[in-house]
């Protein structure tokens, strides 16, 4: 039994979840216009089951390295609701080895440093979207 997932490929749309300060989201939504991108903003974990139970599909998802413990917890338990799971950009004023290393732990795919210039940002949502895309047909053809 195989399932289709959506696949971002230059032809069509790339779907970005992204869990971002509201005073944010205009430069983020601008940064990432020329790429064409579909972009939901969240501003709390508690957001993503509505997400989840309405079976919207992400190929990447954006989220701050900034929350306090338990607030990623919440966060990683609702995203594994999304099915498919998107790949995880986590941004972060500075990017340790422990945060990076830990990111890619969880199962998330880069962090990226703010201030994130507008070909940094482009790049490393067309990088994840690519590997999401490779991930739903090494899935599909297993």
């Amino acid at each position: 039994m195989t399932a289709t997932h959506p696949s971002p490929d230059r032809n069509l749309e790339i779907r970005v979840l992204a869990m971002v300060p509201v005073e944010r989201q205009g430069q983020i939504r601008r940064q990432l216009a020329p790429l064409g991108v579909i972009i939901d903003f969240i501003s709390k974990a508690a957001e993503l089951s509505h997400l989840a139970l309405s079976h919207t599909s992400y190929h990447v998802a954006l989220l701050p390295a900034a929350l306090p413990d338990n607030g990623w917890w919440a966060l990683w338990g609702e995203m594994a609701l999304l099915n498919p799971r998107p790949e995880i950009l986590v941004y972060a004023e500075t990017a340790s080895f422990q945060l990076w290393s830990g990111v890619l732990e969880i199962g998330g795919y880069d962090v990226v440093v703010e201030p994130l210039t507008d070909d940094e940002l482009q790049r490393a949502v067309l990088r994840a979207a690519r590997s999401f895309r490779e991930r739903c047909l090494e899935n599909t053809n297993e």
